[in-house]
């Protein structure tokens, strides 16, 4: 009897286990330090929860911040399924807990980090703006490198997830040539140092997406 008791509980603790997901909220912290001590204004890190088997981002329930002297706090969850991480200090020095309730129990998901763009509601870009993002891209890169930020890839242009076929709706000629998509998917590369204030793109609806572009040897 005490053999399926034991038996029992642990089939319920791993049923428990698998609807939910516990992430330490000091590794979230760390890497927002580094973009704000490096003023990195116009980019942002994206969090998002993918089965680890197809890499489709897992649907989300609820999510929300406990540990020692925290009060129970909602974490806010994007429509994409991104996790929207607060810069809070608090959380950091009470080790906080991130659980993030899956709607789907039998998904085995796992973080995912991607560098993108802050600014997700932007549909017009100029030269200059394309530039800083990636600048911006390759400081946090480096930095995330350490002392190997030598070793890090280069980041030579920008990747956008758009959200229909038809959501491009002007690219000054001068960058024609350096603009590839494939269905959904737009790369662009852009050069160092430019300051024009000019256009350079612009959309229709806003990209889902414009995180950094590392061309594969």
């Amino acid at each position: 009897m005490i053999k399926k008791l034991t038996t029992s509980l642990l089939l319920a603790l791993a049923s428990i286990h698998a609807q939910a997901v516990d992430l330490e909220y000091k590794g979230f912290y760390q890497r927002l330090e580094v973009i704000e001590e490096n003023e990195l204004d116009q980019i942002t890190m994206g969090f998002y929860l993918v089965d680890s088997y197809n890499r489709e981002r897992c649907a989300i329930e609820d999510a929300f911040f406990f540990g020692p002297g925290i009060s129970e706090m909602p974490a806010d969850t994007g429509d994409d399924g991104k996790l929207i991480i607060p810069f809070d200090k608090k959380l950091y020095d009470r080790f906080a807990i991130l659980r993030v309730n899956l709607e789907d129990p039998r998904q085995n998901c796992t973080l995912q980090m991607q560098i993108q763009v802050k600014d997700v509601s932007k549909t017009a870009f100029s030269f200059a703006e394309l530039s800083a993002y990636r600048e911006q891209m390759q400081t946090l890169m480096d930095e995330f490198g350490g002392f190997l930020w030598f070793m890090m890839p280069d980041v030579q242009g920008l990747n956008f997830k758009l959200v229909n076929d038809n959501s491009l709706s002007y690219i000054d000629e001068t960058l024609q040539e350096a603009l590839n998509c494939e269905q959904l998917q737009c790369t662009l590369a852009i050069d160092e140092g430019q300051t024009s204030s000019e256009m350079a793109l612009q959309f229709s609806q806003p990209p889902i997406v414009i995180s950094p572009w590392v061309a594969k040897d």
